[in-house]
This record gives C-alpha cells, sequence and structure tokens, in this order.
C-alpha cells in the first residue's frame, strides 16, 4: 500500500486517527468513541434486528459491523457472547488501512481488557460505521440534546508510535 493511499484519510492531528463525518459531523474517530465509551464495562450483549451490540455501563450501545462491508458480525451463541464480554473495559483502539477489492477501508479494532487469568487484552475488529450507528443515551452530547460544556479528561490518552496507530 502507498503513502497516498494511507493518507487518503484526514487525520487527527492530536493522535492520528481519522477524521470521519459521525453523525452528520467531522470527529476524530478516537476521540468520538473514547469520549462515549472509553473506560466503560460492557454490562450486557444484546441481539437486535441481527445486529449484536455491546452495552456499556454508561447505557451506550456499540453495534459490531464487518470492518470491510459493514454488514452485522455473526453470532452463534448469544449466551456464551455474554459471558465472554460483560465486565471487560475498553481500554485502548487501534487502526490500518487494507487493500480490498481496489478499495482501501480502515481496519478498526478495540482493545479490551482481559479477564478471569487472560494475560493479554481482547481484540474486536469492527467497523467505523460502528461509531456512526452507536446508540447514545439522551444524556450523552451525541445524542442530538444540547448539555452545558464539560471538561472531561479522555481515558484512553496514549498513542503507540507507530505505523499501526494505537490509542490507549
Amino acid at each position: 500500500m502507498t503513502d497516498t493511499q494511507v493518507n487518503q484519510f484526514q487525520q487527527c492531528e492530536r493522535d492520528g486517527f481519522p477524521i470521519l463525518s459521525l453523525n452528520g459531523e467531522s470527529h476524530c474517530l478516537a476521540e468520538f468513541v473514547d469520549f462515549c465509551i472509553g473506560g466503560q464495562k460492557i454490562t450486557d450483549v444484546l441481539l437486535r434486528d441481527g445486529i449484536l451490540y455491546y452495552v456499556f455501563e454508561n447505557r451506550h450501545e456499540l453495534p459490531l459491523l464487518c470492518f470491510c462491508c459493514g454488514t452485522p458480525l455473526e453470532c452463534p451463541d448469544l449466551q456464551a457472547e455474554k459471558r465472554h464480554m460483560r465486565g471487560r473495559k475498553l481500554q485502548a483502539m487501534t487502526w490500518d488501512t487494507e487493500e480490498l477489492d481496489g478499495r482501501v477501508v480502515i481496519d478498526y479494532q478495540l482493545e479490551f481488557s482481559s479477564k478471569h487469568g487472560e494475560t493479554e487484552p481482547y481484540m474486536v475488529q469492527t467497523s467505523t460505521l460502528s461509531a456512526e450507528k452507536m446508540v447514545h443515551p439522551i444524556l450523552c452530547p451525541q445524542s442530538g440534546v444540547s448539555l452545558p460544556d464539560t471538561n472531561v479528561a479522555p481515558v484512553i490518552a496514549n498513542l503507540s508510535p507507530s505505523k499501526k496507530r494505537r490509542r490507549r
């Protein structure tokens, strides 16, 4: 992949993540997701209209979609997925670009905390469309309701210096 293909996405000056149109406005992908679900525990996993959602303790719901085509990811055993994911926290994100069928897509991965003696965090690959289609509780500023400005420090703050962008 050439540098021009990698740089086709406008990148956030702060952390190098792509700037995308999310809910009709330009946002840094990492900052948008971090603001809503960074450091939040998964409390439930739902299957609604064929789409798997991670439900976080602050009531945000993140749909899991295929990174290359945006279709819902399969979940053959919902109860096993619930047991596997409940209690994990979103602790970092990574992204890179891949060329598929002549188009460049963002390979977006969420890093969740380990649990039950696991030594490594658990990575979930999803689409950037997951951020666009996230369900926000009514009091979230991203829900469209105007709230006073808050000075919330990001939970995910360290960027790993590599071609693959990572934000903790």
